[in-house]
């Protein structure tokens, strides 16, 4: 089955893009997926309203940002979304004004608050690390029954292209299913990151969201430009010089 990249192009396409990105983050689970669409229930309605929400929120945040590019691989024969990404071109620093939004997807309180404690802990890093122009992968993903088809290859291409024309440096938030992809298009691991709770007081709505969005690791990824990075004498943004 032949497959073909596109650019998304129409907000109709977000519904059957946000059910892949489900299906893709469920298997196996990924809990950031947990804190970003968090579904409120066990039903199959539940699930349905979260994916409603997920489109909606898709859309306003491509729509709202001229630097979001998202492209999408589609099976010619079936015409079904086998994998997706969105990639930021920023031919500026983006982190000059800081958004203060919470995660209103959550209820206020103390849900709320430990969600966006954990937005931060994933976030803020970023900012430090990438304080200049760079083009940036925000979420990748292959539906499982896609997977080792050259689906990943395609939308990392895309985004490598696109900042080797700009001369750009690149970066990535890896989870750990991403990381020997991104590794193979030149990207480099920086330390390991991961999310705790261990400064809020252990009630049971802190067990609860514990239990629903811990443990999740990230690892921050660098490519410099032209993708040669030499560990003798290079050394990833963030850190000191050796």
């Amino acid at each position: 089955m032949p497959l073909k990249l596109t650019v998304v192009a129409s907000d109709s396409e977000f519904d059957e893009l946000v059910r892949c990105e489900f299906d893709a983050y469920e298997s196996p689970q990924c809990n950031l997926k947990q804190l970003f669409f968090p579904i409120h229930g066990f039903s199959p309605a539940a699930r349905e309203a979260a994916i409603q929400d997920a489109v909606k929120r898709q859309i306003h945040w491509h729509r709202s940002d001229p630097t979001s590019q998202w492209i999408k691989v589609v099976d010619v024969e079936s015409g079904k979304t086998a994998g997706a990404a969105c990639w930021h071109i920023y031919e500026a620093n983006p982190y000059t004004v800081i958004s203060d939004d919470e995660c209103n997807w959550w209820p206020a309180g103390e849900a709320r608050n430990i969600a966006n404690e954990l937005m931060g802990q994933f976030l803020v890093p970023r900012m430090a690390y990438m304080s200049k122009p760079h083009v940036f992968l925000d979420i990748c993903f292959t539906h499982p029954t896609y997977r080792r088809r050259g689906v990943g290859n395609m939308l990392m291409e895309w985004g490598v292209q696109k900042a080797e024309a700009k001369g750009l440096e690149s970066y990535i938030d890896a989870t750990k299913i991403g990381r020997e992809l991104y590794g193979k298009w030149g990207f480099v691991e920086g330390r390991q990151r991961e999310f705790t709770l261990a400064h809020f007081p252990a009630t049971s709505k802190r067990h609860e969201l514990g239990e629903l969005l811990l443990p999740f690791a990230w690892w921050p990824m660098y490519r410099p430009k032209g993708g040669k990075y030499e560990e003798n004498k290079g050394f990833l943004p963030w850190e000191k010089e050796r």
